[in-house]
């Protein structure tokens, strides 16, 4: 190998300032997505663990301690306010995503 087959990069390949623009965009692209992913998993564990935290909150602190109920009224009132947890963890799930959060525009990026 001559010393003029070394030379020939120049720095214009995957070393040069075009592959650093790739990598910072990649890295861009993968803080996008890690976000994303936060955020999706936290809807999705609040969505699930919310209603059942409800249920057994309601029926075991609240419902027996305070009010003198017999069992089924108590069951049936939980459920409901599990239910009604499971609503508001949708919705707010649904406000988030069709409203976006605050400084996220959405850019298409080829």
């Amino acid at each position: 190998m001559t010393n003029k087959n070394k030379k020939g990069n120049g720095g214009s390949g995957v070393n040069g300032n075009g592959g650093s623009s790739k990598l910072a965009k990649q890295r861009s692209q993968d803080s996008q997505d890690y976000s994303s992913f936060k955020t999706v998993l936290f809807y999705c564990l609040l969505i699930v663990f919310l209603p059942v935290i409800t249920f057994f909150l309601m029926k075991g602190f609240v419902l027996d301690r305070f009010f003198s109920m017999s069992e089924m009224k108590v069951n049936i009132a939980s459920a409901v306010g599990a239910v009604v947890s499971l609503h508001l963890a949708l919705g707010l799930y649904i406000y988030r995503a069709y409203f976006g959060a605050p400084g996220s525009g959405s850019k298409k990026l080829d």
